[in-house]
């Protein structure tokens, strides 16, 4: 079992534009959480506040705009905030709902989780819209 780290060589860097489109981001990281009691190979995503979060503790909600809170808007931002992060990574323990969760991978079942990544950035770049329009 891999710890994650604070180095962006071991993160992924998920463009989710459509296309030629670039952005939004994610990144995410496959690995145990440092200091985690009861080990257990998990995928994290970064947040642009420097927080690594186990990526189900969004999927379990069932709604697309819970993870808005974990995408980057450009590979800048992404590489900045890597530029930030010292020592050990900082996990944030989100509650994960199992009957949500449950529900989530059963929507995946069949289907393109990367063409499903990019139907949800298509909603974010609404909301985002919509947000400064306000």
């Amino acid at each position: 079992m891999r710890t994650i780290t604070n180095d962006y060589h071991d993160a992924q860097i998920l463009n989710l534009g459509a296309g030629s489109e670039r952005g939004p981001y994610l990144v995410t990281q496959t690995g145990v959480a440092p200091r985690d009691p009861l080990p257990k190979t998990r995928m994290f995503v970064l947040r642009p506040d420097g927080f690594w979060v186990d990526f189900n503790a969004y999927a379990c909600q069932g709604k697309p705009e819970a993870i808005d809170e974990a995408v980057f808007s450009t590979t800048a931002e992404v590489m900045e905030t890597f530029g930030k992060l010292f020592g050990r990574p900082q996990v944030l323990d989100l509650p994960v709902d199992e009957a949500g969760l449950k529900a989530w991978i059963e929507r995946q079942k069949g289907g393109n989780p990367l063409e499903a990544a990019r139907v949800w950035a298509v909603g974010y770049k609404e909301r985002r819209r919509k947000q400064k329009k306000k």
